[in-house]
């Protein structure tokens, strides 16, 4: 049963006081939602190892959206609610990646397929928020190089030049390309 946005805000308050009758009413009403979010990432390796404990995950997100949404603010509780379910679905899902990834023989989940575990496990394909970070600390270290630093780095690793080539095209020895790349390396690992 979908509730008014008034009667929402009141089952919400109601909740936030102790209602389990309130929690209840809310939960039958956002149950597609909750249903939804399990069976949205139940395919996926991750998700497979989560399966027995998604239930519960979204069912505590859910009440803590319950207990920190904000009717003042003028939003309304599914997007609120929806966000915070991913987040901890999300939350969920690195904590178990990084369980897996610590652990010295890790299992798999209890599949029946000859697939290893480790064929499970997600695509370490760089996110839009990594790549965004990466962009910015390249543009940090640029910054703090110097126009022939900048130079030696474009010769030997952009366009892969050999170091005799980069010297020849520097007008200085094999060698000083050889100590200035290593000046440079150091740089580099302090300004990252």
């Amino acid at each position: 049963m979908m509730y008014s946005l008034t009667e929402e805000n009141e089952l919400i308050a109601l909740a936030q006081q102790g209602s389990t009758a309130a929690c209840e009413k809310l939960l039958d009403a956002y149950a597609g939602l909750l249903k939804n979010m399990r069976h949205r990432y139940a395919h996926t390796p991750t998700g497979k190892i989560l399966d027995d404990d998604m239930q519960g995950i979204l069912q505590l997100a859910f009440m803590e959206a319950i207990h920190s949404f904000e009717t003042k603010v003028g939003i309304h509780f599914a997007a609120f609610l929806q966000s915070r379910l991913h987040g901890a679905i999300y939350k969920a899902f690195k904590n178990a990646c990084s369980y897996s990834s610590h652990t010295a023989h890790p299992t798999s989940p209890d599949d029946t397929d000859s697939s290893s575990f480790f064929d499970t496990l997600e695509n370490h394909t760089p996110t839009p928020e990594r790549q965004l970070l990466a962009h910015d600390k390249i543009q940090t270290i640029l910054t703090g190089l110097t126009p022939t630093e900048k130079e030696l780095l474009y010769l030997i690793y952009v366009r892969e030049l050999p170091q005799k080539t980069a010297a020849r095209l520097l007008n200085i020895s094999t060698q000083a390309v050889s100590k200035r790349k290593q000046k440079l390396i150091a740089k580099i690992k302090k300004l990252a």
